[in-house]
């Protein structure tokens, strides 16, 4: 049996370890590829791996020994759960605050705000079990009184992502991520005829939070993690629609 000779091993080690895998709330999706740009202006040598899904989804997979770096959720819940299970090695941080919008690529008349949802045959809602911005849907929906008026029409998508798919689709309409809206291949579409933005003061804070997962590539996590709380991250978080 041939031996790896040493400095191969290094290389090889060096490799794995310049790869940061990032388990990302699929509301990150939007913005995730100005932030990569940005953060390898710093750190040219780390490659960002990034999987999206439902917050709670990613959280079930890192508890069933997904070899994930960074755990990027869409609330604190989840996030201060493996970090309670010690799955995660850093206490959760907020990063930035997520906001709602309705979306509909149809005639609707958004003059009636919330109420236009009265209207309408289908509401695509991210899953309010595994989705913060599904949850936080929920809520707005009972806060503002129309919830019972409403849930005969409402479709779970899987996650806040695939509800916006959903209303680009077949719904009528969804409620999204406030920051999808500022994407290019969304900027077509135009405030009070296609969107309105959800009174904030109808749901929680829907809070961005961030964890290390593990002790493996701990170094170069931490220099995701607290690049997300600099000015150049905070920046690209405000043109896409977050709250800082």
């Amino acid at each position: 049996m041939k031996r790896i000779p040493i400095l191969m091993l290094i290389l090889i080690n060096f490799l794995v370890s310049a790869e940061l895998k990032i388990a990302a709330a699929s509301n990150n999706r939007a913005y995730f590829d100005e932030l990569c740009k940005e953060f390898n202006k710093k750190y040219p040598d780390i490659k960002l791996l990034v999987t999206f899904a439902a917050s709670k989804v990613l959280a079930l997979q890192i508890e069933n020994g997904a070899d994930y770096n960074v755990f990027m959720s869409a609330n604190m819940k989840f996030a201060n759960e493996l970090y309670k299970d010690h799955f995660a090695t850093t206490k959760p941080v907020v990063y930035a605050k997520g906001l709602l919008a309705i979306f509909s690529i149809r005639d609707i008349d958004f003059k009636k705000g919330i109420d236009v949802l009265k209207d309408v045959s289908t509401i695509s809602i991210a899953n309010p079990s595994t989705a913060p911005f599904g949850e936080a849907s929920i809520k707005a929906l009972k806060n503002a009184k129309i919830y019972e008026d409403v849930k005969s029409k409402i479709v779970f998508a899987k996650n806040i992502s695939n509800a916006l798919s959903q209303a680009l689709s077949a719904s009528d309409t969804a409620i999204i991520a406030k920051n999808f809206l500022f994407m290019n291949d969304m900027k077509k579409y135009k405030k009070d005829k296609n969107y309105i933005f959800l009174d904030k003061n109808l749901y929680p804070p829907i809070e961005q939070s961030v964890v290390l997962i593990g002790n493996k590539n701990k170094d170069n996590g931490l220099k995701f993690v607290n690049f997300l709380k600099s000015s150049e991250a905070k920046e690209i978080f405000k043109k896409f629609g977050y709250e800082i």
